[in-house]
């Protein structure tokens, strides 16, 4: 258990750094499950466990100062305990809101981490001193945000997968067949999410196309991309034909 642990660990902390690593979207759900499942050696409920919370959260996000759940986080915990207790991606899921709550409540203490830090690399660029002005924002990255993250996956996997694989042997089987249809729910909760953010007017038809589309016709999701990308082009070749309707046009852009 403590190799697992220490390899949690790793993936969360790694992860977490992304924005080190120019901007790799590590933290992603889709990609930080696969990846916990490809160490863990169970890529597949990874990948599984990733694309369904990367739709929960993918109207998710930070606005201004406020912090969003750690959607990211939860997919690489959630996919150690599936795979170590062997329950599969229905009981993962299932434990994603209160980790991804988890995770963000750590970014701002390592937001607190990152400020103290920065207020001695302030100290030794007042003094000149680029050298350990260098050495503490190093320090402040690794420690600040890998540090705390692998903990929080080391921990979480070390301590409470034991006692999660208990929990979910003691869970009674119609338990577990709610838990999985309501894990088959998030994604529609992820999509309204968002929607309710960008849906309006203009844009509600072609939601509602694309909802017939799929599951009326039974086209699949290639399908119907491109047939919405055929649509794209067609729209904006017709309205680079004739610019003064589309001018005309983008002044109503009011919302339902």
């Amino acid at each position: 258990m403590l190799v697992q642990a220490l390899l949690a660990g790793l993936v969360v902390g790694l992860s977490k750094m992304e924005y080190f690593f120019g901007y790799s979207m590590f933290n992603r759900p889709i990609v930080e499950g696969a990846i916990m499942g490809l160490v863990l050696g169970d890529p597949v409920t990874g990948t599984i466990i990733g694309a369904t919370l990367e739709i929960v959260f993918l109207g998710s996000f930070p606005v201004g100062a406020a912090v969003s759940p750690d959607g990211g986080t939860a997919a690489g915990v959630s996919t150690a305990f599936a795979i170590l207790t062997g329950a599969g991606a229905a009981v993962g899921t299932a434990f994603a809101v209160p980790l991804a709550l988890l995770g963000g409540f750590a970014f701002v203490l390592c937001k607190f981490i990152n400020n103290a830090f920065a207020e001695a690399m302030k100290a030794q660029l007042a003094k000149d001193n680029d050298k350990a002005a260098r050495a503490l924002f190093w320090a402040g990255s690794w420690v600040g945000t890998f540090g705390l993250y692998f903990l929080i996956g080391f921990l979480s996997v070390f301590f409470g997968s034991t006692a999660l694989e208990s929990a979910v042997s003691a869970i009674p089987t119609d338990v577990i067949n709610g838990l999985a249809s309501g894990g088959n729910l998030l994604p529609a909760v992820g999509f309204a999410l968002l929607l309710s953010m960008i849906m309006d007017k203009k844009l509600a038809p072609w939601f509602f196309i694309g909802f017939i589309l799929a599951a009326y016709l039974q086209l699949p999701v290639i399908a119907v991309t491109a047939l919405a990308t055929a649509a794209v082009v067609l729209i904006l070749v017709s309205r680079s034909e004739n610019p003064a309707t589309s001018t005309a046009d983008e002044g109503d852009d009011n919302e339902f």
